[in-house]
């Protein structure tokens, strides 16, 4: 049987990636303050929603419907293996949801064969283990055993990412128990990783290019040389952002990094002035 790769928009995977290797992407929501709801990725881009943020207008992510889960589901999983990575169940209901979607359709469709994985993860996180797992399934091992490494690398994927403005991450809940950690300081760019599946404080650093730069080094510091592939997000370009993608690309080769602006979703949550990076690291 086929295997059927979906994620969710959370992913933050390139479109180039997402037709490369067919991949089925299940969109978020976003309601602006009228709560009109968009789908990430379907009728609102990253690049509206920060042009409007710093605008002033506030944004609320939510679930994908109960409708698209289930409809992504039902068209592949009678002839398809479905992998469902969603982002960590630690920041967002979809994983839990989705597993409750699958049982009804387990009752439908006995035979239906769905796998949902708590990734742990968020953004291009969830993009690294996608690849990962695309060339385990090369080596034409059995799905369960890919699925096992898949598990191991998913313990071991690092996220290190930093903002300007602090006003999103706070504003949506995501950083209520540290925030004595990133208060308080003129030009300070905290810099936090995803960790067990939530948001922790890592550095206070004084000014974004030394954030940026603290960047590298833990990732040089951290990461699996065996493991090449790193994914990299920004909410939006400027020159220095220019300059950490070309930094980027010299350390790991531009054949082995993703790169993708922040998808809505997420962007709703981070602001435009977000920089992420995101790997395997050295221990397992």
């Amino acid at each position: 049987m086929n295997v059927k790769l979906i994620v969710d928009s959370s992913a933050d995977l390139p479109h180039e990636i997402i037709e490369k290797y067919n991949i089925a992407v299940i969109p978020l929501r976003v309601f602006d303050e009228t709560e009109k709801e968009y789908f990430d990725g379907v009728n609102i881009q990253a690049e509206e929603l920060m042009v409007r943020m710093k605008n002033g207008e506030r944004f609320t992510s939510s679930l994908p419907s109960y409708e698209s889960i289930y409809q992504t589901f039902v068209s592949y999983c009678i002839d398809h293996h479905c992998l469902y990575f969603p982002c960590s169940g630690d920041l967002s209901g979809t994983y839990n949801f989705a597993k409750l979607v699958r049982l009804d359709i387990i009752e439908q469709f006995p035979n239906a064969l769905i796998d949902i994985i708590d990734t742990r993860s968020v953004s291009l996180g969830i993009g690294v283990l996608v690849m990962e797992l695309i060339e385990s399934l090369n080596t034409n091992e059995k799905i369960e055993s890919v699925i096992d490494q898949l598990k191991n690398s998913i313990k071991n994927i690092q996220h290190i990412f930093t903002v300007d403005e602090l006003q999103y991450l706070i504003r949506g809940g995501r950083v209520g128990k540290f925030a004595g950690f990133l208060g308080g300081m003129l030009n300070i760019n905290p810099i936090m990783e995803v960790s067990e599946g939530i948001f922790k404080p890592l550095e206070k650093v004084r000014g974004r290019k030394k954030a940026l730069n603290q960047i590298i080094e833990l990732m040089k510091s951290r990461k699996d040389e065996e493991k090449t592939i790193v994914g990299l997000v920004y909410g939006e370009k400027d020159p220095l952002i220019e300059k950490f993608i070309n930094q980027m690309q010299d350390i790991v080769g531009a054949d082995h990094l993703i790169i993708n602006s922040i998808g809505a979703v997420v962007g709703v949550h981070t602001g435009p002035s977000a920089l992420g990076i995101f790997f395997l690291s050295k221990k397992y």
